[in-house]
């Protein structure tokens, strides 16, 4: 694992939670030169999402160039792809979805399983789904957060924590981001993490707000020094000295 892809993932917009958490599963399988080997089933089955699905948002992280995929063949058989992770860019400017060429070797799951996602995605259409999908979504955006999460302790209390909150997409990709900024800041990475919250004191206190400190600098305890006028009251003297201001009556 390459803890600075990992980090670079988690800054990374690319506009859909499930795209990226397959993106965190490849820097969590990398190595420090950005390649990783792993199935499609077993990233499936790692973000608990159909394979189809994962083998979508590949495809869609392809085309905006944060990863390339190598095919490989040993005789007749078909190898799992190398993965060449790329994300020194930052962001992706065009996440639109679309169909793209399936690697060759075995067929697409035709079910995509429960986390399979819409090639396309324009927050502008308004999309009606019954009642139970939604709780699904609710479910498996947590799992999602929960997977990230450095803490792993009450998960019962940060699942209601979460359920309460129900974000929606916009916020999901908030939360996401923030905890990606949470994990490399000051406070979470001192003292071998023992100043991480629980989940639910994160969630509830709406913490994905707070001001951070990155990792290595501390903040002055003294605030506003800078704005003090700090020879008011005093008089400074020929060799460059200061004393009391005379007070004239």
């Amino acid at each position: 694992m390459s803890m600075d892809l990992m980090v670079k993932a988690m800054k990374t917009k690319v506009g859909n939670p499930l795209r990226k958490l397959v993106l965190v599963k490849l820097a969590d399988n990398a190595s420090d030169q950005g390649e990783c080997w792993p199935s499609y089933q077993h990233i499936a089955d790692q973000c608990e999402i159909g394979r189809s699905t994962v083998k979508l948002h590949i495809r869609e992280l392809e085309k905006a160039g944060l990863l390339r995929r190598e095919y490989r063949r040993k005789g007749e058989l078909n190898q799992s792809n190398v993965f060449h992770l790329s994300l020194d860019g930052g962001s992706v400017p065009d996440l639109g979805g679309g169909a793209g060429d399936n690697p060759p070797g075995a067929g697409d799951n035709p079910g995509g399983g429960a986390g399979a996602a819409p090639r396309t995605s324009h927050s502008s259409e308004p999309v009606k789904e019954p009642k139970p999908t939604v709780i699904a979504d609710t479910a498996e955006g947590f799992d999602q957060f929960w997977k990230l999460y450095p803490k792993k302790k009450s998960r019962k209390d940060a699942a209601k924590a979460w359920a309460k909150l129900k974000p929606n997409e916009e916020l999901h990709q908030t939360l996401i981001t923030a905890l990606g900024s949470h994990c490399v800041s000051e406070d979470w990475t001192k003292d071998q993490g023992r100043y991480i919250p629980n989940a639910s004191t994160w969630i509830n206190g709406e913490r994905w707000t707070d001001e951070l400190t990155p990792a290595g600098g501390k903040p002055s305890r003294h605030i506003g020094l800078d704005q003090i006028n700090h020879e008011d009251g005093l008089e400074r003297q020929a060799d460059g000295t200061y004393r009391i201001a005379s007070v004239n009556p």
